[in-house]
């Protein structure tokens, strides 16, 4: 399964190279233990760079694009086989992760004095939480898709309803999400939401990335800049506790840094998370499209810039994977992917000092983030 898997890949980034024109395609990418039927949907451009995804929790499989020297590499840390996506043990590869992103304090939380009890998928000192929508999250589903071209760009929209009552989430949730493949190696990715009653919603994407290739190896020497004054300190449930200035801080990426600069230094959020695993408060946020961090390998000259409408930056830089973890290339290894991943801040709809997660009749959820890659 493994190997179909990975050919399907390698196939795509073969047939990138034989059109100039952007364009998206389908294929089978194999069953589900339940029975059902997923695809593999490849967004090409008129360059060669590629992107695979599947309808399978909505998740980004491959991006393929060119180092310094022109040669393109597969910049995703995964899997490659539908088998793995279900049952491997890094559940959240590549997908939209929902119907909150990240966790919910108490697994629990309020509107307009009703309270709601949502499915606890963790537990600390006792305590439930939930992360990432619960057992049954938007992972677990296979999305509706129709592909997308335009003269400039590829796409794929994925949708889903997610009903009312699932994983204790009230409301009817109608969901979209498109990503987008241009001509200049962006991924971009609009999120889009209405529900008939009062819910919280939180959509984020939980891709890996290593910007070395499918090679892959340590993470945490590439250079990273953040637009960000303020960090998270976390409580040990792993939720917001205090905001704190980044100054002297582990977190302090204002200027470009390796990612593991300051890691051994004495620093509270760092021993409750057991390593780099961050979230900061983006600078001036006001809900349009502004530059949240860039990324550098200075091996390969690979670059990404991320782009967001969301008021936070989440990073976790793979302590938990390991060579038990077999992904498309191979073993993987602890500290051997990070996540860039744009969101509203973890336990919003119990914090009221952060911007509201609670979307309701009538209104829309709409979020975008940008992946804009380059090579110097």
């Amino acid at each position: 399964m493994k190997r179909i898997g990975l050919f399907i890949i390698a196939s795509a980034i073969l047939l990138s190279c034989s059109d100039n024109r952007p364009s998206s395609t389908s294929e089978d990418f194999g069953t589900l233990s339940t029975g059902g039927k997923t695809s593999l949907i490849t967004l090409r451009n008129s360059s060669g760079a590629s992107m695979t995804l599947t309808d399978y929790g909505a998740r980004i499989v491959s991006i393929n694009v060119p180092d310094r020297n022109g040669k393109l590499n597969d910049v995703v840390v995964g899997y490659g086989d539908i088998e793995s996506f279900e049952k491997g043990k890094e559940r959240f590869m590549g997908c939209v992760i929902g119907r909150f992103g990240n966790r919910i304090d108490g697994a629990s939380f309020c509107i307009d004095g009703q309270r709601y009890d949502v499915v606890a998928n963790e537990q600390f000192d006792g305590q439930p939480v939930q992360c990432h929508g619960g057992f049954l999250g938007f992972d677990r589903f296979v999305w509706d898709y129709k592909l997308l071209n335009e003269e400039n760009r590829a796409g794929v929209r994925f949708h889903r309803l997610s009903p009312d009552g699932e994983e204790g989430f009230p409301g009817n949730c109608d969901c979209y999400v498109t990503y987008w493949w241009t001509d200049d190696n962006v991924c971009r990715i609009e999120y889009r939401a209405t529900t008939d009653k009062p819910t919280v919603v939180n959509l984020s994407n939980h891709t890996y990335f290593n910007l070395k290739g499918s090679d892959g190896g340590y993470v945490m020497d590439h250079l990273l800049t953040v637009e960000a004054d303020t960090s998270v300190q976390n409580n040990t449930h792993f939720c917001p506790d205090i905001l704190l200035p980044v100054d002297g801080s582990p977190f302090d990426f204002r200027e470009p840094h390796r990612v593991d600069y300051r890691l051994d230094m004495p620093n509270r959020h760092l021993e409750i998370m057991h390593g780099m695993s961050a979230c900061w408060k983006l600078r001036d946020w006001d809900g349009t499209l502004r530059r949240a961090a860039d990324l550098y390998e200075r091996r390969s000259g690979r670059g990404v810039e991320t782009w967001t409408t969301e008021p936070a930056l989440l990073t976790y830089t793979g302590r938990g994977l390991s060579e038990s973890i077999v992904g498309k290339y191979g073993p993987l290894e602890k500290y051997g992917a990070m996540l860039l991943e744009t969101i509203h801040f973890p336990d919003s709809p119990n914090q009221p000092r952060f911007p509201s997660t609670v979307l309701r009749p009538g209104g829309e959820y709409v979020s975008v983030t940008e992946w804009r890659f380059y090579a110097k």
